[in-house]
């Protein structure tokens, strides 16, 4: 078995959204060759785009979703061998484990202390090798170590905290990627959404942006530690370190202002939006930042807008209230003068 991109617990996962998605493109007649995926997420979206043919624009602010994006998007080389040599042994009961930042930090919290010990080990080895590697090599094996990590932890599928449990061990196995073939060329940035508009230009932009008050690097927080492997200071009872550069200004107050900026300065013919319609949970953190009305309105200052309700099941791994929960999709046919 190998690990498909889709296969990520990630809160907006859009896997099961994508037949909706093409199907109103195609329904639409949207033609396109250049796609910009502006708030890419697990990157499935880019993903079947690149395997139709388009070329790609993928960004996202999280630092280990651009490790996923390198490492199943990209059109970088790799050798399968060498990713597999490495695999093996970091599966093998030979290469060694010991005390490092990663099992002082987050043992008998978010994980046993067993597997933070060779969670830190493998991170710290994949680093010391680096300069043995290509990069896309490196990339998909530091991808495989964060799928896994993700699977041994002691948490409900995200970071936000840790289960009161003491963490069970659990077996430690990396897999290899199934990586598909990709028929279309993909540009990958690690960017503030709305700067990065500002300098790109293609036939469609896919925009997702995060609906509510709660942050994705609460919720991946871990996996962004690991990415980067700074060995940071943590602190508070849920263990973060300083997540004040890649805070969303799409979760706090004023997300519109920012989503009507964004819209205005999007040089491309067509504009398809996904929203949540979580406007009435039980938590206020959980409820949409941009109105129904008020997303249509700017859309509509934008282009022509079709909307079209998706029934959906939400990933949610909390206590919000999901109930008749549905997706929104806004295709905006942009106006030639607003292009």
């Amino acid at each position: 078995m190998k690990y498909k991109l889709a296969n990520r617990r990630y809160i907006g996962n859009k896997t099961a959204l994508l037949p909706e998605i093409f199907s109103l493109l195609e329904q639409e007649n949207i033609h396109y060759t250049t796609v910009a995926d502006l708030f890419a997420g697990t990157g499935v979206v880019s993903e079947r785009f690149l395997q139709e043919g388009s070329d790609v624009i993928i960004n996202d602010i999280l630092c280990a979703n651009q490790i996923f994006y390198y490492a199943w998007l990209s059109n970088l080389p790799y050798n399968e061998s060498v990713v597999m040599q490495f695999l093996n042994y970091y599966n093998s009961d030979c290469f060694p484990v010991y005390e490092n930042y990663f099992s002082n930090t987050f043992s008998g919290t978010y994980f046993h202390h067993k597997n933070a010990l060779k969670i830190g080990a493998i991170r710290e080895h994949l680093e010391n090798h680096k300069q043995e590697l290509r990069p896309r090599e490196f990339y998909i094996l530091l991808a495989s170590l964060l799928y896994t990590t993700d699977r041994v932890a002691n948490t409900v599928g995200h970071f936000e905290s840790f289960l009161r449990k003491k963490p069970p061990y659990k077996e430690f196995f990396l897999k290899p990627l199934q990586i598909q073939p990709l028929n279309g060329q993909s540009r990958i940035y690690h960017q503030d959404a709305n700067q990065l508009i500002k300098d790109i230009k293609t036939d469609l932009m896919y925009i997702d942006p995060p609906y509510n008050a709660r942050q994705y690097v609460n919720f991946y927080h871990i996996l962004e530690n690991l990415a980067e492997w700074k060995c940071p200071k943590v602190f508070g009872k849920t263990l973060k370190m300083d997540r004040a550069n890649r805070m969303s200004e799409y979760s706090k107050s004023h997300a519109l202002s920012f989503f009507s900026s964004l819209i205005s300065q999007a040089q491309t013919k067509t504009i398809l939006v996904s929203y949540s319609n979580t406007y009435d949970a039980k938590s206020s953190s959980s409820n949409n930042k941009i109105s129904e009305v008020d997303m249509e309105r700017i859309l509509r200052s934008k282009g022509e807008v079709i909307k079209k309700e998706v029934p959906y099941r939400f990933f949610n791994a909390g206590k919000t209230a999901l109930k008749h929960h549905k997706e929104y999709l806004y295709l905006c046919k942009v106006f030639v003068n607003n292009m």
